[in-house]
């Protein structure tokens, strides 16, 4: 490719990688996305290769304005993001011939750039599926090399839904859930935030810690996991009590609607250590794609505008496609007409775009499901799922989580992201 043409392209798709995911097919043949078990062998045969952080300096640095971004980063990789590649596209040039692993924070940007470097001549280029997402998602089991490849300059550690559980386990261990008080109780106004907590765990909301520490100081030397709904909030907690003096600090990565997720509704880390859970499922991908597998007369409610569910929509990033056998509803009292006369054992998976609330973004009517899911249990029905993080999340995790390749075989009219 000549060097105009890499330069058109660029910046047209620094320019898509800017806004929100765009529907664009970024895997093909002049690079490959990765797992993490392919990257550590691929590292391990190629004591050359060059690691490349595609993400902001601050990002890269955890020192972004925006805390959930600061996330760590990969030991010896050099930070080139995807905004200043055109600069330093002549830096690259001796890496030509040699394997380039390109990473971001969820493998979007690290997409768009390996694609780039393929097209204008790089030959052994990959890019890590997940990004640094899945890194601080992962085990060390799932990924063998994480203990020797991460850092991050953070005054904590981040863990895992799988490391979260071992952590639990232990009656040693301190679990502090700084949410509101309304929410720790499921008891919040808004529907979206009552997912239950985990049992055992103290209640110190974000807002009072400052005249909570001296209760706090008896465990001081104790191992600390703290967590709220996502993540941010957490962190920050995290390292006001990391200041100090508190000197054994996690944060449950991606917060308490990951770590739930992460396991199935009637699996005993559920049923163990989950309490003041709403009267329906919250679903992850996994447990999506065996319901719609294995469910005999399962509804498939997609709660989503019409022009979405059609892939019309004029913001192409809502173009993802629809779950298969789904029926698109417009409002609640839609689906409630389909469900008259149904069995209230009937299995329902509800789901929209991006999660449970749909994003103002959208066009169309905005449809609370967690509280159309709370609606539906009370009329009686048992078997309600959720699909927490919306078709998005079936789409995203099939292209970057290893072992869930699969949850693209549920999906029906996807062309894009991946």
């Amino acid at each position: 490719m000549k060097f105009a043409s890499f330069v058109n392209l660029l910046l047209t798709l620094t320019c898509l990688t800017s806004r929100a995911q765009q529907g664009q097919l970024y895997d093909n043949t002049n690079y490959r996305a990765i797992y993490f078990k392919e990257a550590c062998d691929l590292i391990a045969k190629n004591p050359d290769l060059l690691l490349l952080d595609v993400r902001s300096p601050g990002e890269y640095a955890d020192t972004t304005r925006y805390i959930s971004s600061r996330i760590g980063r990969l030991k010896g990789a050099i930070n080139i993001s995807i905004d200043s590649i055109l600069t330093h596209y002549h830096d690259l040039l001796p890496y030509k011939d040699r394997t380039i692993l390109v990473y971001c924070s969820h493998s979007q940007r690290s997409r768009a750039v390996s694609r780039l470097l393929g097209d204008s001549g790089f030959t052994k280029i990959y890019s890590l599926n997940g990004g640094m997402t899945e890194v601080d998602r992962e085990s060390d089991a799932s990924f063998p090399c994480k203990e020797s490849l991460y850092t991050s300059n953070l005054p904590y550690r981040l863990i895992g839904p799988e490391d979260a559980a071992a952590f639990i386990k232990d009656r040693n261990n301190v679990i502090i859930d700084v949410r509101p008080a309304s929410q720790f109780n499921g008891a919040d106004t808004a529907e979206i935030t009552n997912v239950g907590r985990i049992k055992g765990a103290i209640n110190i909301p974000g807002a009072q810690l400052d005249r909570s520490i001296a209760a706090l100081e008896k465990y001081k030397d104790k191992p600390i996991l703290i967590y709220d709904l996502y993540t941010s909030n957490a962190m920050t907690v995290a390292a006001r009590l990391a200041a100090a003096g508190f000197k054994n600090v996690a944060v449950l990565f991606n917060g308490f609607d990951t770590f739930l997720l992460n396991f199935s509704s009637t699996s005993p880390v559920r049923k163990q250590w989950i309490t003041a859970a709403p009267p329906y499922q919250l679903t992850g991908v996994r447990e999506a794609v065996d319901l719609v597998s294995h469910s005999p007369g399962l509804v498939v409610a997609d709660m989503r505008p019409k022009d979405q569910f059609e892939n019309k929509s004029k913001q192409g990033f809502f173009n993802l496609g629809r779950i298969r056998d789904a029926v698109n509803f417009q409002d609640a009292s839609q689906l409630e007409a389909y469900l008259r006369g149904k069995p209230k054992n009937t299995p329902i998976l509800i789901y929209g775009a991006f999660g449970p609330a749909m994003s103002s973004m959208n066009t169309g009517p905005v449809v609370d499901l967690s509280a159309l899911s709370r609606r539906l249990a009370g009329e009686g029905y048992t078997r309600i799922h959720l699909l927490y993080g919306g078709i998005y999340s079936i789409v995203w995790a099939s292209a970057n989580v290893d072992g869930l390749q699969d949850a693209k075989s549920i999906l029906t009219d996807h062309d894009g992201l991946y």
